[in-house]
């Protein structure tokens, strides 16, 4: 059996059920769904197993507008990936190995908007002892949205913060914060946005840490657990909130996210402020990154 073959019979076929139930399900009182998509795991031990890997699945760069991607989880990343003279091949083995993981989070909040949505349509909310009413209340406190559920006000800023982030402003924070998959944190902690943690024992000690500073980098167990992470700290941190206001003025207009526009949102992300951002931006117009807008996952592979 053929990889496409193998990615097609482990992943499509429960993909399809998992999508016809989440339609089912958004106005029955069952059981919620499963939300997260599942990527067949690729580990390559080289740049040019991976590159070799990726040729075998007709998974080039760059990509065609409305290319579809397979469902594959690299991970991890080369440890031999920042050797690559090359610097087209590097910026394409790496794009191309984080976007499965960041268009399968993104498919993710997109049904979950859309589930929270149609909820908030009824004329009223779920019992408080239905499974779909306690989703809603853990949503609150996963977005750190404060209020009540039943409030508008609470609501329409849980509806702002649950959404997707443009493909382009994700891969363009991945490059950068983790110097193209090969800086000590992506290898040895596969945090791929250079997150923080206070919590003793959880994370690496930056060598460039000041004395007196507390924080280390953050250790994820696998590379999409640090973009889904990367994603809800983008859509809950209070430092973000002109990126969620923009984001929703765009949806409100039924207009794409634009990426260009969202990065001014960025400004507290690094100490670097503007600077950051117009490096960010750079990124994206050098890479052309925002030719992946209508990109997706290929779930029909069978050949």
């Amino acid at each position: 059996m053929n990889i496409k073959k193998a990615i097609f019979l482990t992943l499509f076929l429960p993909v399809l059920s998992m999508l016809a139930y989440i339609g089912w399900n958004l106005t029955k009182d069952h059981a919620l769904p499963e939300w997260d998509l599942p990527l067949a795991p690729v580990n390559a031990s080289s740049a040019k197993i991976l590159d070799g890997t990726f040729r075998k699945l007709g998974y080039h760069w760059p990509l065609a507008v409305n290319a579809e991607v397979p469902p594959i989880m690299v991970d991890p990343l080369p440890e031999d990936l920042g050797e690559v003279t090359a610097v087209k091949l590097k910026k394409s083995l790496f794009f191309r190995a984080v976007l499965p993981m960041v268009l399968a989070e993104n498919a993710k909040l997109n049904e979950q908007r859309r589930f929270l949505l149609a909820l908030f349509a009824r004329n009223e909310l779920p019992g408080k002892e239905s499974e779909k009413r306690q989703w809603l209340e853990e949503q609150l406190v996963y977005y750190r949205v404060k209020g009540d559920i039943q409030d508008e006000t609470t609501r329409a800023e849980l509806a702002r913060r649950l959404d997707e982030i443009p493909v382009a402003l994700v891969l363009a924070q991945a490059a950068n914060e983790s110097a193209w998959g090969s800086s000590r944190f992506a290898r040895d902690a596969k945090n791929l946005f250079g997150e923080w943690t206070y919590k003793e024992g959880e994370g690496l000690i930056p060598e460039a840490r000041a004395e007196g500073e507390g924080h280390s980098v953050r250790i994820f167990p696998t590379l999409r657990a640090s973009v889904k992470s990367y994603m809800n700290n983008i859509n809950s941190g209070r430092a973000y909130d002109e990126l969620r206001v923009m984001r929703e003025e765009m949806r409100n207009n039924q207009r794409p996210l634009e990426a260009l526009k969202l990065a001014n949102g960025l400004l507290q992300y690094s100490e670097r402020g503007e600077a950051y951002v117009e490096e960010i931006k750079k990124m994206i117009r050098s890479n052309r990154l925002n030719t992946l807008r209508e990109v997706t996952l290929n779930l029909e592979r069978d050949s």
